[in-house]
């Protein structure tokens, strides 16, 4: 085998092991380029873009990306020994939140305008993600009854769900391939506990969005989203297939055992 295609195998290699280590569906195209490869020929290009796409969701997603063998991108070569004994070593991760955005409202129960073009690079974030479990989470401030503020931060769960899927079906999406669970959570997790100051309860007034197997609820709000979830099971069965949803179980079943730890 000439050295082009040595560099072209060991590429698909690397692009092959990142896309296992992170969840990705990839197969390596067959190389039908002509010429020297390094990296840059349109099947390559094709394939690395992809893959970068989707690394590029996870971590917007919150979810931890794990490169091994890279550096500067997905083009690096590196002979296949070391590839593979830096693929067995310890891999460096980083996690970037972007689903924790918050979307605050005012005392009349009105989303802020300023928030409206958030819920439409939200929507854009989420069209990608079809299959995913997401939590629509309202909150309170801790002024009134508990059944009150259970009540109201689940009609503002809702109304960012309706404004989320609304804009999914305006850009020509299935609404039906979104999975997207509102919760109220009334004041059981605020961000200014024991808010005193109007600006302190204008703090947690909001609804915040998130991967529900990337949440990390403690307490009174784990029990009410773990519970909620549990209401939707029915209903997951159907939408997601037998296999990720027995996967989705597990992870359910282990959250609620670390919510009664």
């Amino acid at each position: 085998m000439d050295k082009s295609k040595i560099t072209c195998e060991t590429l698909k290699t690397i692009r092959k092991q990142v896309a296992d280590a992170n969840g990705i569906v990839y197969t390596p195209a067959k190389c039908d380029f002509e010429g020297v490869c390094t990296g840059t020929c349109p099947a390559c290009e094709s394939e690395r873009e992809y893959i970068e796409n989707q690394l590029s969701l996870k971590r917007k997603a919150g979810n931890i990306v794990k490169i091994a063998g890279l550096v500067a991108g997905l083009t690096t070569l590196a002979p296949l020994a070391t590839v593979a004994q830096e693929m067995n070593a310890p891999e460096p991760t980083e996690q970037i939140s972007l689903l924790d955005e918050e979307y605050f409202f005012t005392f009349n129960g009105q989303i802020r305008p300023e928030n409206e073009d958030r819920i439409d690079q939200l929507t854009e974030l989420i069209s990608q993600m079809p299959g995913e479990v997401f939590i629509i989470a309202g909150h309170t401030d801790p002024r009134g009854s508990v059944e009150y503020n259970l009540k109201l931060s689940q009609k503002r769960a809702e109304y960012i769900r309706n404004l989320i899927l609304s804009r999914l079906e305006y850009q020509g999406y299935n609404i039906e391939d979104y999975i997207l669970i509102p919760v109220g959570l009334a004041d059981f997790e605020p961000n200014v506990p024991n808010a005193q100051t109007e600006i302190e309860h204008e703090q947690n007034r909001r609804a915040s969005i998130f991967l529900y197997k990337e949440h990390s609820l403690k307490g009174e709000a784990a029990c009410i989203v773990n519970e909620s979830v549990k209401e939707y099971f029915d209903f997951l069965e159907k939408k997601l297939e037998t296999a990720k949803f027995n996967e989705f179980k597990k992870i359910w079943k282990a959250k609620v055992k670390e919510e009664s730890k």
